[in-house]
């Protein structure tokens, strides 16, 4: 887990304002999942978290906070992964097309989902990163790792969607 959030912090970071450092991540996530264990939510077996059954419908509506997050970026990472030489202003506007073609076959209501700003902001992280230059050029087996592991946090409709925006071309 805690590889999954350190892959994602520098765009959750950029995007949402989180004042923590990198450093300071493990200490974060552990903090977290201890008042989460406390309140009954996951579970610690064998040294794995688990969902506590019982819950699962709150941890649902505390997912529900990060899913369209989550589409947003894996949209761009897979077209980057498809596209390793595509320029930051043809990444942002095809990132919006296919979140906009994703908002509507998937009942996705809310304006920010395809916000170009949003987009702007993600591809500018993604440069600061090293996942894309200012040329363009990308590290496909880098961009397509982070897009499985986004492609397991979505639901396999919304990554087929988004998978089938490149077909053909």
């Amino acid at each position: 887990m805690q590889q999954h959030v350190e892959a994602l912090y520098p765009m959750l970071k950029a995007e949402l304002f989180l004042r923590w450092e990198r450093e300071e991540l493990a200490s974060v996530i552990d903090a977290l999942a201890s008042e989460m264990q406390r309140q009954g939510l996951i579970t610690l077996q064998d040294d794995e978290l688990h969902i506590n059954p019982t819950h699962s419908r709150t941890l649902q509506l505390l997912a529900a906070g990060a899913r369209e997050t989550l589409q947003r970026y894996a949209i761009t990472f897979w077209l980057l992964s498809a596209n390793p030489s595509i320029n930051r202003s043809t990444l942002e506007k095809e990132s919006r097309t296919v979140a906009q073609r994703l908002s509507v076959l998937h009942g996705i209501n809310a304006p920010e989902f395809f916000d170009k700003a949003v987009f702007s902001s993600l591809v500018l992280t993604l440069r600061d990163e090293g996942y894309i230059s200012d040329t363009g050029d990308a590290e496909p087996a880098e961009t397509m790792k982070i897009y499985q592991m986004l492609a397991d946090l979505i639901t396999s409709d919304v990554r087929l969607t988004i998978e089938s925006a490149t077909q053909g071309e």
